[in-house]
């Protein structure tokens, strides 16, 4: 790998990028988390807790700017996202006197640079 290149992919990587998490299933039915980032398509790593998820999607970034950059292409700027998120309720069921609880795959985080 270019050092000059890998440099600017790791600069480029920290960027505040939109991360989704969400949980999944192996084909030997253990359960483990996805991680993508929606600006990098493909852009993806996967673990067995969220916060590993995590953590591989970072080297994950890294290596996919890295290739964009090495064939000319550009790298996908972060979204700027409205500070407010609404989320229909109606959707979720809870037990009367009990707050609802959001399914594993509404998981949204933004990353601060």
């Amino acid at each position: 790998m270019d050092k000059r290149r890998l440099q600017q992919a790791k600069e480029l990587a920290k960027r505040a990028y939109q991360v989704h998490v969400f949980s999944d299933e192996s084909t030997d039915g253990d359960p483990g988390y996805v991680a993508s980032v929606p600006e990098l398509p493909i852009c993806m790593s996967d673990g067995s807790t969220v916060e590993e998820a995590k953590r591989n999607l970072e080297s994950a970034k890294v290596d996919f700017i890295y290739f964009l950059l090495e064939d000319g292409l550009p790298v996908p700027e972060p979204r700027r996202l409205d500070p407010y998120v609404c989320v229909d309720m109606s959707d979720f069921s809870a037990e009367e006197g009990e707050p609802a609880q959001l399914p594993s795959a509404h998981i949204v985080e933004l990353q601060t640079a």
